[in-house]
């Protein structure tokens, strides 16, 4: 019989708002729209709530120094906030967010505790700000403090779970989470992230796939990868690396900004929605009732409200729409995956096994078999210049991204809605079978080629961002912004 099914939710989280710039992305209404749309869907009810609170200081000391805690609770002016983000990356802050950063983990801890108690199974905490980015005393990309690195590190350190696994699904990488947790053994990071060779931020070579510590990562290197790309990833690496690990507990970091036409339209990836229902089904079915989602990233309304809401029937084993599972993985993600079983398989059984099945496949086709190319890095200049701006105190504060047109809604909305009337709900998954497994990730030359085609588009796009900023032709690039910079009179290049 199933536990309860968690869910967090406090609208004193609402305060968190920007009072200088209305076009930030990550406003209140993404967190009450989400709440409202499990409401209405009655997905809410005979669940467990858990308690609200604030965090106290010796939790967040689990993963942040004292000083930032009380730089930042000190602001007490919107002028006060706005100086103090100057020196952080993508940063925003009023007198308000750090109690409600604060009430994200407080809300979190508890959902761990009701957990450990077994007063809940798998849940959701449906909080913000969001925290993947934000370790140590850097705060940075909307994040305040690390709710699933505190949450983790609260799980090990104050009540016994042995092995902890946080799977990162968001857009962007799960840097703060990554710097936070890498030296513990006890903690397991997966993140999928756009990397695109480097010129994706945070501009970084650490987030490629060559993982020294207990972390795995999957760098995307191209746009709209699908729910197919991402499902073959956790069947073909992650889903064996933690059975063999026996977690005790996964921990996800859902971020709905990889879904179809959220707010990076065609520059972004294409889970559609129901994809992450079956990413919560595939790790629920592993790991019954020890599965905790933990909001994250999204920005398009009608993206991340229908992703957290299939999501939600995923976690609570309720049917969810049909997927499909494409017979080849893209050439792009292909790579990727190959990657990570290359490399990762001296450490695990199951991906030794499973590269030995692969590679005789390669050999019974009469294909070379698979070899990871030297990792390609592009980011050395844009890294260098960020880092510069970031360092002086001179980050744009305002204005990080032009907001949606209506044109652009329409669209997005149309190609969510197309997806929606094609659902077909059913009870049962089909997991793809050994046979059908081997064939996604045959290595020929058609799928070399297609690695490097989907591929070009993204790094032409970020090259050619970065040299139109370099040439002045572009008057900000993200948190970079000519006026502030010749102001300050600094020499960047």
């Amino acid at each position: 019989m199933r536990l309860p099914f968690g869910y967090a939710y406090d609208e004193r989280m609402l305060e968190h708002v920007c009072n200088y710039d209305p076009t930030m992305a990550e406003r209140p209404e993404r967190m009450k729209i989400i709440h409202e749309r499990l409401e209405k869907e009655r997905l809410l009810r005979n669940i467990y709530w858990v308690q609200s609170r604030e965090a106290v200081e010796d939790e967040l000391l689990l993963n942040h120094p004292i000083e930032i805690i009380r730089e930042m609770n000190a602001l007490d002016t919107d002028e006060a906030c706005e100086n103090f983000c100057k020196s952080h990356e993508i940063l925003w802050m009023n007198p308000k967010s750090e109690q409600a950063a604060r009430i994200a983990v407080g809300n979190c801890i508890e959902m761990l505790k009701a957990h450990h108690d077994k007063r809940v199974g798998n849940g959701f905490a449906v909080v913000r700000p969001p925290g993947h980015h934000a370790y140590g005393k850097s705060p940075m990309g909307y994040c305040v403090y690390n709710n699933v690195a505190i949450t983790a590190k609260y799980a090990v350190e104050k009540l016994g779970y042995k092995r902890v696994s946080i799977i990162d699904f968001d857009y962007h990488p799960a840097n703060g989470t990554y710097y936070s947790v890498k030296d513990d053994p006890r903690i397991m990071l997966v993140s999928f992230h756009s990397y695109h060779r480097g010129l994706f931020w945070p501009y970084s070579r650490d987030f490629d796939y060559n993982t020294k510590d207990n972390s795995m990562f999957f760098p995307l290197n191209c746009n709209m990868n699908t729910e197919s790309d991402y499902l073959a990833a956790f069947n073909h690496v992650i889903m064996p690396v933690l059975k063999e690990w026996d977690t005790d507990l996964v921990l996800v970091s859902a971020g709905f900004d990889a879904g179809y036409y959220d707010i990076m339209l065609t520059l972004g990836q294409a889970i559609k929605a129901h994809g992450y229902g079956h990413i919560a089904r595939l790790l629920d079915a592993a790991f019954p009732d020890r599965v905790l989602g933990i909001l994250e990233g999204g920005y398009f309304s009608e993206c991340y409200s229908e992703s957290a809401y299939q999501f939600t029937r995923g976690l609570q084993g309720l049917e969810i729409p049909e997927v499909t599972h494409d017979a080849r993985v893209n050439g792009s993600m292909a790579e990727v995956i190959w990657n990570n079983i290359v490399h990762h398989s001296p450490r695990w059984k199951s991906l030794q096994a499973w590269q030995d099945k692969l590679q005789g496949q390669q050999k019974s086709l009469g294909l070379e078999p698979y070899t990871p190319d030297n990792q390609l890095y592009l980011g050395h200049e844009v890294k260098e210049l960020w880092n510069k701006v970031v360092s002086s105190g001179l980050c744009r504060t305002r204005e990080w991204f032009p907001e949606m047109t209506p044109e652009s809604v329409d669209l997005c909305t149309s190609k969510i809605n197309e997806v929606k009337q094609n659902y077909k709900y059913a009870q049962a998954i089909t997991q793809p079978s050994e046979e059908q497994l081997l064939k996604q990730l045959v290595w020929d030359q058609k799928a070399m080629l297609e690695c490097h085609t989907k591929s070009l588009p993204s790094l032409e796009f970020w090259t050619d961002q970065y040299q139109a900023f370099k040439d002045g032709r572009l008057d900000h690039m993200m948190v970079c912004d000519w006026d502030l910079i010749r102001k300050s009179g600094i020499k960047l290049f």
